[in-house]
């Protein structure tokens, strides 16, 4: 058998050019020209004048980008790649910033990134890969980057900050400390054994915790804390003291009962297997003709319910109004009267099932009650129900839930106490009368209803399938976003805008490769 031979050794007879060692229909080469068509002005009036050079912003994008696009979204494995992968060397244009520099852009120029994505929708927009025929809105829970176990309930934590200020902070837990394991006579020269001192920790936060009646589920979590405050210097102290306040200023400003110490921003969610994690949920828009994503968001919300009008309105700040009767998909999640009305009010096409359509469509049996609140007809003239039995259920009162943090109109029947049906219909617990809730926005609920319970509108409801689930899909399957790297919410959102932004420059170089266009020359095209 005859092998290659290797040619390892020899020198080039010229130095080689990068565009020759990388092949024509790398997806690089329309990362490179899209991010070159963007003006950035505006920025580059801040490097204006005298000072060390710096690198475009540009050539940062550029890497960041890649790195979502080939699943690497470490700054420091980005910036190994500008030194020892042509790809990157090519994008950074063979220079080579480090990781810290990298990192530094993702977190301090979040507007930057986010106006790149918008400038990379409508440069799609321009190759005609946006129709704005039926677009689709979902969301996802993606995994912070915190521990489970690093929590606090909000009694917790107010209880040990007060132990760090008034009683670590003040040197009495070193000195108890220093007394046990050293003893009263000796200068503490020698060194302490640290499982010795993670048990006076123990015992003297364990004290603590009985003399102020606590009710404590996590104090390992205080334990390690306390022992990384007494063995840390004053940074790491002033590092501690800071994380401790700023998630006391985020239990007050949120209202939540249990909070990470590690990523105090994120909330506990129910993610697809059922477990409660903390976690951000990630919502974007799709156009379903090529896939594309025209608008993202990263929210603290665990429900869906409140982002689809937000969603909206990002992809009219991109692409512009959408068009009259555009259709609009989205799950049961959104399925909400103001939701319903907003799409309405825009002369837009919603297709959004209720739970029972939902169930329908994934072949469960629904057995609709027959005294249920659906079995009631609304008289819009007249602001009433009529029952089953032909009677009027009358509006009596409204009120405010805070549950629900909703007006509600609260209706009562008339002749209840003599209806053959009552012991059927009437729940007893709330008297003898039959009550229905109204929480506005009937008339849009019960037409959308109506309207998901015809076939071709089932139909159409389920092209959102092979758009924005497949997009989640890339996302966290190719990309491995199914948890985020960076910290607080700020953070994740660019995280997550980068994402987005490489899987619309997937899309376009998979349509673009199948027109066999020139990558290379879009701009001028454009």
């Amino acid at each position: 058998m005859v092998f290659y031979k290797d040619y390892k050794h020899q020198q080039w007879l010229l130095p080689p050019n990068l565009e020759d060692i990388i092949s024509d229909e790398h997806i690089c080469y329309l990362l490179d020209e899209v991010i070159d068509s963007i003006k950035f002005e505006d920025v580059e009036v801040m490097y204006e004048g005298p000072g060390h050079p710096a690198y475009h912003p540009r050539i940062i994008i550029k890497l960041l980008i890649m790195g979502m696009i080939d699943g690497i979204r470490s700054s420091r494995k980005i910036g190994k790649n500008s030194k020892e992968n042509v790809v990157y060397m090519f994008l950074a244009g063979k220079l080579s910033p480090n990781f810290r520099t990298i990192s530094d852009f993702r977190k301090n120029n979040p507007e930057l990134i986010e106006l790149c994505f918008k400038e990379i929708v409508r440069f799609a927009k321009k190759l005609d890969m946006i129709r704005l025929g039926h677009i689709s809105i979902d969301g996802t829970k993606i995994k912070a980057s915190a521990s489970n176990d690093k929590t606090l309930k909000k009694d917790e934590l107010l209880f040990f900050e007060e132990l760090i200020k008034n009683e670590i902070q003040k040197g009495i837990i070193e000195d108890e400390t220093e007394d046990e394991i050293y003893g009263e006579d000796k200068d503490g020269y020698e060194l302490p054994d640290d499982i010795r001192l993670n048990g006076h920790i123990k015992r003297f936060i364990k004290k603590k915790i009985e003399e102020e009646k606590i009710d404590c589920t996590n104090e390992r979590v205080m334990r390690q804390i306390a022992k990384a405050y007494i063995k840390g210097d004053e940074e790491r102290k002033k590092e501690i003291l800071v994380k401790i306040d700023d998630a006391k200023k985020e239990m007050e400003k949120s209202g939540i009962d249990v909070i990470s110490l590690t990523d105090h921003e994120s909330r506990f969610m129910k993610n697809k297997k059922g477990m409660k994690e903390h976690s951000y949920n990630a919502q974007i828009t799709v156009d379903e003709e090529y896939g594309i994503i025209l608008a993202n968001d990263v929210t603290q919300k665990h429900t869906d319910m409140h982002q689809l009008i937000p969603q909206i309105e990002k992809t009219e700040e991109t692409v512009g109004i959408l068009p009259e009767n555009t259709e609009v998909s989205a799950d049961n999640g959104y399925f909400d009267g103001e939701n319903l009305r907003f799409l309405n009010v825009k002369n837009l096409a919603g297709y959004i099932p209720d739970k029972n359509a939902t169930y329908e469509m994934k072949g469960k049996k629904i057995i609709k009650k027959p005294f249920g609140k659906d079995a009631f007809e609304y008289d819009w003239g007249n602001d009433e129900y009529i029952c089953p039995a032909g009677e009027r259920v009358t509006f009596r009162y409204e009120f405010f839930e805070k549950s629900t943090n909703r007006q509600v109109r609260i209706y009562r029947g008339t002749k209840c106490k003599s209806c053959v049906y009552n012991v059927q219909c009437v729940n007893k617990r709330m008297g003898s009368f039959r009550r229905i809730r109204n929480y506005g926005y009937e008339k849009e609920m019960r037409g959308m209803s109506t309207k998901m319970s015809l076939e071709e509108n089932k139909k159409t409801y389920k092209t959102r399938a092979k758009s924005v689930e497949c997009v989640f899909g890339d996302t966290k399957q190719n990309m491995g976003l199914r948890e985020f790297l960076t910290r607080g919410i700020n953070n994740v959102k660019t995280e997550f805008i980068l994402a987005c932004t490489a899987h619309n420059l997937k899309r376009m170089w998979y349509v673009l490769t199948e027109r066999g266009m020139n990558i290379q020359r879009l701009s001028s095209a454009c």
